[in-house]
């Protein structure tokens, strides 16, 4: 028996799933109708939380470029901004780095050319596929010319799917279970847990989602999938998280 999307959402260990839920696919080869803003937005920040997966693998260049399409995923940056963002970032080869630099291309929409009026078109999934070669390839190292070549690919795959199990927990992030429509009662938005939801959002360190918890909890909130989102087992938080957007009012 086929799965329902709410099984789907809760168990898979790779994003692509997941992402055809909150994007379904076209259903006839004519072009699909673009997703509405808020989902845009979330999927911009996806692709960007990818990138930041191989952040150690960037270079500053890109770094910046990766926060610019943040913000402007936010409405604090414009198209201008994206464009004086970018460079010409050039990679070759089969390795970490320039899988990376792929993911960043995803992520920040932009094709690394020699004009200055590139396409800024970008594309989550090819964030996330770059993103995990990056960092199966960093772990593997350089494939074998001979010899060692099963111990090297069962550590690229095992490092290749650590990472699809990752990007799926940053989809369920961002995105609210299907079938479930967030909502926060006046009486759980207190001070503190306002403060907490602006204190990540300003820095960009999503690590104290679990706390959020506990000051909503302590605020009377008993929303189990609000709750179990920010305790969620992996630890996986970003930016985009959709209980810190639901307090901050961007859900």
């Amino acid at each position: 028996m086929a799965k329902n999307r709410k099984d789907v959402w809760f168990t898979a260990t790779e994003p692509d799933p997941l992402l055809r839920i909150v994007r379904p696919p076209a259903s006839s080869p004519a072009v699909p109708p673009p997703p509405t803003p808020p989902v845009t937005r979330r999927l911009q920040l996806y692709a960007c939380a990818c990138a930041h997966m191989v952040w150690d693998l960037l270079p500053t260049a890109a770094h910046s470029a990766i926060t610019i399409r943040e913000r402007y995923a936010d409405g604090r940056a414009t198209e201008a901004d994206l464009r004086a963002s970018s460079l010409l970032w050039r990679s070759s080869g089969i390795n970490a780095q320039s899988y990376a630099l792929a993911a960043a291309r995803g992520a920040t929409g932009y094709r690394w050319t020699d004009t200055l009026e590139a396409p800024t078109n970008w594309d989550e999934s090819s964030a996330a596929r770059e993103a995990a070669k990056a960092l199966a390839a960093s772990a593997a190292g350089p494939a074998p010319l001979r010899g060692r070549a099963t111990e090297w690919h069962a550590t690229y795959n095992a490092a290749f799917a650590a990472a699809r199990a990752h990007q799926a927990e940053l989809v369920r992030d961002i995105f609210p279970p299907p079938g479930y429509a967030p909502g926060l009662r006046a009486e759980w938005r207190t001070s503190t847990v306002e403060a907490i939801a602006r204190q990540m959002d300003a820095t960009g360190d999503f690590s104290a989602v679990p706390i959020l918890a506990d000051a909503l909890q302590d605020a009377g909130c008993d929303d189990e999938t609000m709750l179990d989102r920010c305790r969620a087992p992996f630890g996986v938080h970003c930016r985009g998280n959709w209980v810190v957007d639901l307090v901050l009012g961007r859900v």
